[in-house]
Formats: C-alpha cells, structure tokens, sequence
C-alpha cells in the first residue's frame, strides 16, 4: 500500500508559515519517504495529477485515503443522498462519539445534501496540502466527454455495467478507468485501458533499472470484455472457466442491469434472485457452487471493511503505477477472495 504520511502532513502543515518557498520545503518533508521510494520525478507527477472518484464507497474510499495521503488530487462526483455513508465502512465515516440526543444527530446528518458534500471536508482534512476537493455536481450518466477531460484516472464504485462501458469509451486518450467493488468476503475491480499501443506505455523494471516505454500487451476494452461468455474466458491455470470470483462479479452485475436493484437491496426477494442469477449462468455454460451462489444472494453488495481495505490498497499502488509509468501494471482485472486471502489479477479474453 501506499506510504501513509497523515500525521506528518497535520505536523508540517500546521507549523509551517504561509509562504511559497516554505510550503515547497514541507512538501518535501510531507512526501520524503514516497520520494525515496519511487523517485522525485514520479512524487512529482503524482501532485500534477488528479483523480476522479464516482460514488465514494468502502472500497474507493480506501483508494481515494491512499491516493490523497500520497499526493494525488481528488475530485467527487457523488450526488447520492449523504444517507448511503451510514451503512458503508467508508474510511471518511465518523464514529458517532457523541452525547448529543438522537435529534441533534439527524439534525447533524441532513447538514449535507450528499456523500460528496459529506466526504469533501474529511478529504480536504485528510490532506491539506492538495488544498480544496472539488465535486462535479451531475449524476454519473449525465457526464460527458468534456467533463472526462484532464483525469489521468477514474475510479468508479457501484454504477451499473452499462454506465461502465459508457464511461471507459468517454475516456481520454491515456485515461484509464477502475471500477471496485466488494461484496461480502469478495471485492473485483474491472480495468479499461482503451485501444491503440498508444493510450498507454509504462517502463518495466530491471532489478534497478528502467527499460525503455513498452506498450501494454493483450489489452482489452470493457465494452469487448464483458461481451465474452463466461465459458469462453479460460488460461491455462483456468481451463474450464474463469475464476469464482470474475463468476460472482458478472452475475452480480447482470443481476443489477436486469433489475436495477443491487443484490442485497431491501425488498430483494433472495429467491428470485437466486433463480435468475441461475438462469443467467446457465446462458453462459457456467457454474458457482451452491455455497458460492447462496453467499453471494445473502452478501450482496455488503461491503466488509478489511475486504475494501486490501482491495483499495490494490488499486491504490495500480494508480500510482499508471501516473508514474514505472511498473508493469494489472490488466483488465483485479479479484480479491478474502475467504482464502488470495488475490490476483485475471485477463478476461475470448480463447481462440
């Protein structure tokens, strides 16, 4: 995961006069051991960039703390009622330590119309450095092109398939896109590099040499990947199908895309639910086992906070990763098993 240098930014931020040729010098303290780590030129370009965060979760919230604690810039497009951080293991939840009475608390509660009201000032806190957390205030579906624009990545937590695909096509060139999501003991993150070698190139490591830009190989656009039949998606570690969790993931997104209720929703009926899930992997020639299937309808979209943790952290060394183009980055897929404490990333390409 990616250093945590929370304390030290409160410490330098707060003793530190107001002057440019200062703030340059806590900068450098703030941010010594990530430089020591991956290079002034890659801190550098981490502070130039900037991500766009779509719905703050459990999970993207752990890689929004990460990111921001590392000096990357964040920006919220979350216009859901500020309600939806109550029954998420959000990092920018606070405990209620309070002794006010139960209505002062609802009262404190309605004070942000949404979770991107209610997240900016724990994320400006976070990090004072960066300075303020902007929102783009529109739904998801409503963004464009245009509003895409000068985001190196965006990372987007439970939006529906379609949504994704639409996004990762609006991407600009050299833009990548993350979805992450966690549900029960599992979490899964779709990954959207575009086409074209040139949309992206990083330098792969030699012991502690750099070699020259070499263009990702086998990428594959989300739009192309959740066309393949779940049967078809096979390696040579995974011959009859893909891996459980790539399974669970598909079919809860299918789920949602012919419903539009997420699994776990109240009012879900779990056995129709169970029922249709079966009949969607029966379309695709592939299986969970009754464990399998009956954890994911009881799950649902439940987020379990050390789950969310692990796989933001993921995401988190990924991103950094792509800004600073050092490192061979994950392709297509990143899952995450927390029943067995294994993660792994899986390409998800139709076999010849």
């Amino acid at each position: 995961m990616v250093p945590n240098n929370s304390s030290d930014a409160a410490a330098t931020t707060t003793a530190a006069p107001a002057t440019n040729k200062t703030k340059t010098a806590s900068e450098s303290d703030v941010y010594d051991r990530q430089i020591r780590l991956w290079g002034a030129e890659a801190q550098k370009k981490m502070q130039n960039s900037k991500v766009l965060y779509i719905h703050v979760t459990g999970g993207s919230s752990e890689v929004l703390k990460n990111l921001c604690l590392a000096g990357i810039k964040a920006e919220i497009c979350d216009p859901r009622p500020a309600s939806h951080l109550d029954s998420s293991p959000c990092f920018f939840t606070h405990p209620n330590n309070s002794s006010d009475g139960a209505e002062q608390q609802q009262q404190k509660k309605l004070k942000f119309d949404s979770v991107a009201h209610a997240v900016r000032p724990l994320v400006e806190e976070l990090n004072p450095l960066l300075g303020s957390c902007p929102i783009v205030e529109k739904q998801p579906s409503e963004l464009t092109k245009e509003d895409l624009k000068g985001y190196i990545v965006v990372v987007a937590s439970q939006i529906n398939l379609n949504l994704a695909v639409r996004l990762s096509k609006l991407l600009a060139e050299g833009s990548v896109l993350y979805t992450i999501d966690c549900f029960g003991m599992c979490g899964a993150s779709m990954i959207d590099f575009g086409t074209g070698e040139e949309r992206f190139r990083y330098r792969p490591e030699q012991g502690k040499k750099l070699l020259d830009p070499t263009p990702l190989k086998d990428k594959v656009p989300l739009s192309e990947m959740v066309k393949v039949p779940l049967h078809k998606a096979t390696n040579r570690f995974h011959k009859k199908g893909p891996p459980p969790i790539w399974v669970m993931y598909r079919a809860l997104l299918e789920y949602q895309d012919s419903t539009g209720n997420w699994l776990g929703d109240e009012g879900v009926d779990t056995d129709r639910a169970k029922e249709k899930i079966q009949e969607f992997l029966k379309e695709q020639q592939a299986s969970l086992t009754d464990e399998e299937l009956d954890n994911l309808v009881t799950a649902g979209m439940a987020q379990v906070a050390p789950v969310c943790a692990v796989l933001g952290g993921m995401i988190g060394n990924e991103v950094i990763k792509i800004i600073s183009g050092k490192g061979e980055p994950a392709n297509n897929t990143l899952l995450l098993d927390g029943r067995t404490c294994k993660a792994w990333t899986f390409l998800v390409k139709a076999k010849e």
